[in-house]
């Protein structure tokens, strides 16, 4: 649990009335400029999750005007957490994130209001289940993405089902980073990526490689309220390709091997 009296160096500050036994689930918040979007962020976080959680907001300056609403956020949850990235950008919010959480469960929340806050309920009932990530996912069953362009969402479906279907991993969706992960996961995996939220792809894949349990929850992904998106589709999408193929071939070499396996043993 983060709070006043953490050491300069984390950047933290906020303080928290709960103790870390009570606090299961951290949601991690990366903002840039998400001053319309912040409030009522935490408004919906509030109203939705009936669960023990801390929200932590990284931000990577300090003239971020997302911290102009720093009082007014501590007035609706005195535990909020604000924290500095440590050297900016998307992939290193996420580490950040990922570094000072240390509660067992752990979910990145966009600040711009695409993600739907009530789904974690339902992500943490799977985690109870024995699972180690939990995908909330736009494309299985009852998931829904509303608004944004029209090519994004195209790209996006159209890897996701092909890779779902030629993989086997057991989510429709890689690329969405509204994910709760169990908290001794995320320390077991060494993150290679360096451009953006293709960080979503490797963590999944690496997860999937390594055994962990993994599932997926139906959400709702709504295009942002208001402000500009720092995604960058068409700079990221080698990083996508990269982490696409990967899992791709592990796929493929992993049944080459089950074959060779099943055809040495003696029955």
């Amino acid at each position: 649990m983060l709070d006043q009296t953490d050491p300069p160096s984390s950047g933290a500050e906020g303080s928290a009335h709960r103790s870390d036994v009570e606090v299961e689930i951290t949601l991690l918040v990366p903002v840039y400029n998400e001053e319309k979007n912040i409030i009522p962020l935490v408004q919906e976080i509030k109203k939705e999750i009936g669960l023990p959680h801390q929200i932590v907001i990284i931000y990577d300056r300090d003239d971020d005007t997302t911290l102009n609403h720093r009082e007014a956020l501590l007035a609706i949850d005195p535990a909020i957490a604000f924290v500095r990235n440590t050297s900016g950008g998307v992939i290193n919010a996420f580490r950040t994130g990922f570094d000072v959480a240390k509660t067992r469960y752990i979910v990145p929340i966009m600040a711009d209001l695409s993600d739907t806050p009530a789904t974690i309920l339902e992500m943490h009932r799977k985690m109870r289940e024995g699972y180690d990530l939990v995908v909330g996912s736009r494309y299985c069953e009852g998931g829904r993405k509303v608004g944004g362009p029209y090519i994004k969402y195209l790209l996006s479906i159209t890897a996701n089902r092909t890779l779902h279907r030629l993989t086997g991993i057991p989510t429709h969706d890689m690329t969405n980073a509204f994910i709760m992960y169990r908290k001794e996961v995320l320390d077991n995996i060494h993150i290679r990526s360096s451009g953006g939220f293709e960080v979503t792809m490797e963590l999944i894949a690496k997860a999937y490689i390594l055994g962990y349990k993994i599932t997926e929850v139906p959400t709702v992904n709504r295009d942002r309220a208001a402000g500009k998106s720092s995604f960058q589709l068409f700079k990221w999408i080698r990083n996508y390709l990269y982490w696409y193929f990967y899992i791709l071939i592990y796929s493929v070499v992993s049944r080459i091997n089950a074959h060779y396996v099943r055809d040495t043993r003696k029955t």
